[in-house]
């Protein structure tokens, strides 16, 4: 269950310290501009004072509070087929949330929504504010969100623990953990990476690749627990990696002296 603290909720969310949360500021705020419609339930997984949602047919609507660093309300909107990628957002102000679930609720398709905010995007990491992609898609790893391509939960929050680890683009893929110093293709990895073993431990591997080709790939650590998998990554950080840029990498890999 995700929940704020007090003092959180007081200062970036004051709204939300209602009984009801989340929810039931929606709904005042809808009263407050005419906009009437059915309440909003709450979300599985998170407490009523961060999540709400309400459905259209298949359709659904879901609004999430839980940054915890800077006054969010992230938007999710799947398709009237039941398709979560429908439309995504974040803004801080919650009357425009209310705009928005409003024509929802009126039957604005996803390309009407889109058209009119342009705050909308087709993913979720797309609809991330500038600076803040790689806290998003830690936030949204860490909740398990269905939305993104999601690693080992154990794994996922070991290396979240490590605070030097989090300023890194969580990238897992079929089974393996990496951390990127990029966030869109092409994709820099210059941090050892986690693979799975079949007894439920990690190896901790660092490859080569065409950016580094003079480092050899080899195995740091073998068999280790995620929490020590994620402290061997970590005092594994190369000297100024980090942190990720926005977007692809930027620079060319460097040309192979034959």
């Amino acid at each position: 269950m995700i929940e704020h603290s007090s003092e959180v909720l007081l200062q970036l969310y004051p709204e939300l310290a209602t009984p009801g949360g989340l929810g039931a500021a929606l709904d005042l705020e809808a009263v407050r501009r005419g906009h009437g419609g059915e309440r909003l339930g709450p979300v599985e997984g998170f407490a009523p004072s961060v999540a709400a949602c309400c459905t259209r047919g298949k359709a659904r609507f879901a609004v999430y509070a839980t940054n915890p660093d800077e006054r969010e309300f992230r938007i999710e909107i799947s398709t009237d087929s039941g398709w979560r990628w429908g439309a995504f957002g974040s803004t801080d102000d919650l009357a425009v949330v209310d705009a928005i679930l409003y024509a929802w609720r009126e039957g604005a398709s996803i390309d009407q929504l889109r058209l009119e905010w342009p705050l909308l995007a087709a993913y979720p990491l797309g609809a991330a504010p500038p600076g803040r992609v790689v806290s998003t898609a830690w936030r949204l790893t860490l909740e398990r969100s269905p939305t993104i391509r999601l690693g080992d939960a154990e794994l996922a929050e070991a290396l979240y623990a490590q605070p030097a680890l989090r300023v890194f683009f969580p990238f897992p893929s079929h089974g393996q953990f990496s951390l990127l110093s990029s966030t869109a293709d092409p994709f820099y990895a210059e941090l050892p990476r986690a693979e799975p073993r079949l007894d439920g431990l990690w190896n901790v591997v660092l490859l080569r690749s065409c950016w580094t080709p003079h480092i050899p790939s080899r195995v740091l650590g073998t068999g280790l627990s995620a929490r020590e998998a994620a402290a061997l990554i970590a005092a594994s950080i190369p000297a100024g990696s980090g942190p990720a840029i926005e977007g692809g990498w930027p620079h060319p890999p460097p040309t192979e002296t034959r």
